[in-house]
């Protein structure tokens, strides 16, 4: 299903995934689409925290990797672009490159952060309809989904946020997304200031960060569109790897004090497609009858 397709039965999730194994286990429990997120990037790549580390040709790689697991759509995280104008054009055509289907860039000056770390910095609300105006005349496909990110409510405040994206979405934008609100008061107000815009309005549930936490159809009803719950599988597998990997060393390095922690090796190996992959070289390992006598 494409991208545009999922927003004629609002709201939607975008399963955060951080590599192709969690990108092919949000596609087998159902989700609809997948989030690709620099800060779980910054992690997996570099294990470093988000604060502008990745390279644009490492983003790039990450996600392409991720789509190449997928076929459902993916969002992938854009960041500021990774520069200036003609870096930004250089983004929207690496990022179609990938296979992904839709992505956000931000208004913060660089190094960038986490949208829910204090210190963030922002580029004037003309720099970012300029980098906006260049992302969409670079961009190939008409299908592709380009949602303008406003860092602002942490920096000069929610009135100025919503500003900026009144701004954007006239330079022609297909979403809108104010990262890091503090308050189902301050949602309220971006349902309220954004929805007659007419474009789909982005929430990000990442949970220990500074929004409130709200379900999916909580934010709907607050105006939000669809949603991305970005880090939270990344969260899930350093909870589960460090308590496994403690109880392995404190029990011996024994295999027998983790078994009902893992995967078993038949499991996964299903999983992983190991039977198909078998089956398509054996499809492959003769030639016809009829060939073979040419």
């Amino acid at each position: 299903m494409k991208f545009r397709e999922l927003f004629k039965k609002p709201p939607f999730i975008c399963l955060g995934a951080h590599d192709a194994i969690t990108a092919k286990l949000a596609e087998e429990v159902g989700a609809p689409a997948i989030f690709v997120s620099g800060f779980a990037a910054s992690a997996v790549i570099a294990g470093k925290a988000d604060i502008g580390v990745l390279t644009q040709t490492e983003m790039f790689e990450h996600i392409r990797r991720i789509c190449r697991a997928s076929t459902v759509p993916v969002f992938a995280d854009a960041d500021t672009g990774y520069g200036g104008i003609l870096d930004v054009q250089r983004t929207m055509e690496l990022w179609e490159e990938t296979g992904a289907s839709c992505l956000h860039i931000e208004d913060q000056a660089l190094p960038k952060k986490c949208g829910h770390f204090a210190g963030k910095q922002l580029i004037s609300k003309e720099e970012m309809q300029l980098k906006l105006r260049a992302m969409l005349d670079a961009r190939r496909d008409p299908n592709f989904f380009i949602v303008a990110r406003t860092d602002a409510v942490a920096v000069t405040g929610l009135a100025d946020a919503l500003d900026r994206l009144e701004a954007y979405s006239a330079m022609g934008v297909d979403g809108l997304y104010v990262d890091a609100p503090e308050s189902l008061d301050q949602l309220r107000e971006i349902g309220r200031r954004l929805k007659p815009l007419g474009k789909p309005i982005l929430f990000n549930m990442a949970r220990s960060g500074k929004s409130p936490y709200l379900s999916l159809n909580e934010i709907h009803k607050l105006g939000f569109d669809f949603a991305i719950c970005p880090i939270e599988p990344m969260f899930a597998m350093h909870k589960a790897v460090k308590e496994m990997m403690e109880v392995f060393m404190r029990e011996g390095c024994s295999t027998d004090a983790i078994a009902d922690r893992i995967t078993s090796f038949k499991d996964f190996n299903r999983f992983i497609g190991l039977d198909e992959s078998i089956a398509q070289e054996e499809k492959f390992s003769h030639l016809p009858e009829k060939a073979s006598h040419r």
